[in-house]
């Protein structure tokens, strides 16, 4: 006797469990957005899964768990992505961070072809056809190419994040000498003392930031549409800095933050045997 087709689930939960942040989304059978929030990783993923999980449940309006029949009390089904994707726990499905950053860009950005995403501690170029993943590099040895620079410098020169839109210029004459985040810090204090202005300064931290994104980028032969996903996509003064680095048009997404949330989420729908 033919065994039924496992049903699909009514919504899923796509987690991306990063260095610096964990973020969540949960999408529904028309892949409307139900529900989104982060949460900082700390060091125990597992309780943070837990935490996003359940504050994801409660703006959705969903219930974890048995009741009675229907969508609000469906037990969640979860997907897992990011570096403590193996750490979660139960989920139901557990995908490469490549796969879901590149579906996730192509949710945001239909038709797109080339995702710069720069997280936490690494940075990742991905290179798509019709939101299949074509090729991809990876920069996780140095912490002058990531997110995590960048916060190192706004701290250290007593700027936020509101700053790189408000106060610091687009420069591309000027950027850091330094390729290691260490020394990037003495030049940036050397610089300071000499009398640079602050907002020069994190200009050209972000100018270098794009500098070795845009090296990344350039051995994979980036293509339009081209988006910036991760920590730093709403970001649109980075993005003019690839951009200017690339020769290629690199657009913010407002919610790139979540690509790798949304990326896992669709799977999740998507999939034979959730």
């Amino acid at each position: 006797m033919t065994q039924p087709a496992p049903k699909a689930p009514t919504f899923a939960v796509g987690l991306d469990c990063g260095s610096t942040y964990s973020k969540g989304v949960i999408l529904d059978r028309e892949l409307r957005v139900l529900a989104r929030d982060f949460l900082p990783s700390g060091w125990d993923f597992t309780t943070t899964g837990r935490n996003l999980l359940a504050s994801l449940l409660k703006k959705a309006g969903l219930t974890q768990g048995p009741g009675p029949p229907g969508p609000k009390s469906q037990a969640p089904k979860i997907a897992a992505t990011g570096y403590g994707r193996l750490r979660l726990g139960h989920t139901d499905l557990v995908i490469t961070e490549i796969s879901c950053h590149g579906r996730g860009a192509e949710y945001l950005r239909p038709g797109v072809r080339t995702v710069i995403d720069i997280g936490g501690q690494d940075t990742k170029v991905i290179t798509l056809s019709d939101g299949q993943v074509n090729d991809f590099l990876m920069n996780d040895k140095c912490a002058a190419g990531t997110g995590r620079f960048l916060e190192m410098a706004l701290d250290r020169l007593g700027l936020n994040w509101a700053d790189l839109e408000s106060k610091v210029p687009f420069n591309t004459d000027f950027r850091l000498n330094s390729v290691c985040a260490v020394f990037a810090e003495s030049e940036m204090m050397g610089l300071l003392a000499s009398g640079h202005p602050r907002e020069l300064i994190i200009g050209g931290a972000l100018a270098s930031l794009a500098d070795r994104a845009s090296a990344l980028a350039a051995r994979l032969k980036p293509q339009a549409p081209a988006v910036l996903t991760g920590g730093l996509s709403a970001t649109p003064l980075l993005a003019r800095y690839l951009s200017a680095a690339l020769k290629l048009e690199v657009e913010p997404l407002e919610l790139g933050f979540y690509a790798g949330a949304l990326g896992a989420a669709w799977t999740l729908l998507n999939h034979k045997n959730p």
